[in-house]
């Protein structure tokens, strides 16, 4: 018989923290199909929610030394579709802690891309998260968006 662990839930915990601390356990494309279901009904708790969890668009106020860990593990192509659509301060916070011989491959793999489906740029990000939220875990890149604790 399986021995589980019983531990008393935190009583001060809302069910938006409870939430979001379930979605951080979650893929992204999870992540994205409950915000994409709550964004008509809740928005409100939708905007909560993405203060909650990390996302993307958080490698924008990631640590110069955590961002150069991810881009030496992660795949220029993938990087170059990932950043299709995201926000000027993300992409310079990547560029920003490229070597010139990365960013040249960088450059050039934006080239080659072209046009992308969303789905694929989804793909990549979510290859590329599943290393960021390696990375927090072993506490090799840090996330200090503004305003947050």
């Amino acid at each position: 018989m399986a021995n589980f662990n019983h531990q008393v839930p935190n009583k001060n915990l809302t069910g938006l923290e409870i939430l979001a601390n379930i979605m951080q356990h979650c893929t992204p494309q999870t992540n994205r199909n409950i915000m994409s279901g709550l964004q008509a009904s809740m928005p409100d708790i939708v905007s909560k929610l993405r203060q909650k969890i990390i996302t993307f668009e958080d490698l924008a106020y990631a640590d110069s030394r955590g961002i150069q860990k991810l881009i030496k593990m992660v795949n220029m192509r993938d990087l170059a579709i990932a950043v299709v659509g995201c926000s000027e301060a993300l992409v310079k916070n990547i560029a920003q802690n490229l070597s010139q011989n990365r960013m040249a491959d960088f450059k050039s793999e934006i080239t080659l891309v072209g046009q992308v489906s969303q789905n694929n740029v989804y793909e990549a990000r979510d290859r590329i998260m599943s290393i960021v939220l390696e990375l927090i875990e072993s506490r090799d890149l840090f996330i200090n968006r503004p305003g947050s604790d």
